[in-house]
């Protein structure tokens, strides 16, 4: 049922009007997605360096001596000698791992002392909560054409936050990290990989889990950030009903604001 449910929220919202301009495998693709490959790389890189910039983790309430709702990434505003003034941008945080992602931990929410880490996507169950973004870098400054004004332009939802969802609780092997299609989708070329994004697990190994309560309200722990090249690129993508790359995620880079809750052993099938 939870799969349904992520597949049908993503084929509502993957798809966009494509343009005049052919791509390389004769379909329609917009202008933003057809530029070369490296300059969407540095785009990329450029786009995410401004974002680590421009946010970082808010520090949450404490209710009853528990910090709760800590950890979203909130943009700094511009008037110097705000509040907001004294918290640690991102870029102040993170990392880059050899392969090319980006995090980061919230310094007011970190793993447990006897947390665990996953060893991979299919030796490791996990639970957590997290709120998904993702946006697509561009070059393009005019105010008309980017009211952000900045290389990552608009950030959009990838899927709805975890609070935001049934009783916000935490939730279990969401489909970015875990996706096992059925018969049906593997007799139509469906892979793992037109849903799972490997490079948000690799991420995730920079973390231990926090071990608090499933139904504690979330405090975000960290953020880890994929450049298109490690999310879907210019791959295919599975909507829930067919696969395709004229995808809103086609060159799309990937926020993930999350707590990691528990990581289990999966039991072997």
């Amino acid at each position: 049922m939870i799969k349904k449910f992520f597949v049908t929220f993503i084929a509502s919202a993957a798809f966009l009007v494509s343009c005049n301009n052919d791509d390389n495998n004769n379909i329609r693709i917009d202008a933003e997605t057809k530029i070369p490959i490296a300059e969407r790389n540095a785009l990329d890189d450029k786009a995410i360096n401004q974002y680590l910039e421009d946010y970082y983790f808010s520090p949450g309430d404490t209710v009853n001596g528990k910090v709760i709702k800590s950890g979203v990434l909130t943009k700094f505003d511009t008037i110097k000698g705000n509040a907001d003034d004294k918290y640690p941008s991102l870029k102040s945080l993170a990392k880059q791992d050899a392969a090319g992602f980006w995090y980061a931990e919230n310094p007011y929410q970190k793993g447990s002392a006897t947390g665990k880490t996953i060893k991979s996507i299919d030796e490791s169950k996990i639970t957590i909560s997290y709120s998904a973004q993702y946006f697509l870098a561009t070059n393009k400054t005019k105010l008309e054409d980017n009211p952000s004004q900045k290389p990552y332009g608009t950030i959009n939802t990838y899927m709805n936050p975890t609070y935001n969802i049934g009783d916000g609780s935490a939730v279990n092997d969401p489909i970015f990290y875990r996706y096992i299609p059925s018969a049906t989708e593997e007799k139509n070329g469906v892979k793992r990989e037109h849903l799972e994004l490997k490079y948000f697990a690799e991420g995730l190994k920079h973390f231990i889990s926090t071990e608090r309560s499933k139904q504690d309200i979330y405090s975000f722990q960290g953020v880890i950030i994929l450049p298109s090249r490690l999310a879907f690129a210019r791959n295919r993508y599975f909507t829930g009903t067919a696969l395709s790359d004229r995808t809103a995620y086609r060159d799309a880079s990937f926020i993930f604001n999350f707590e990691l809750v528990d990581v289990e052993d999966r039991p072997k099938e």
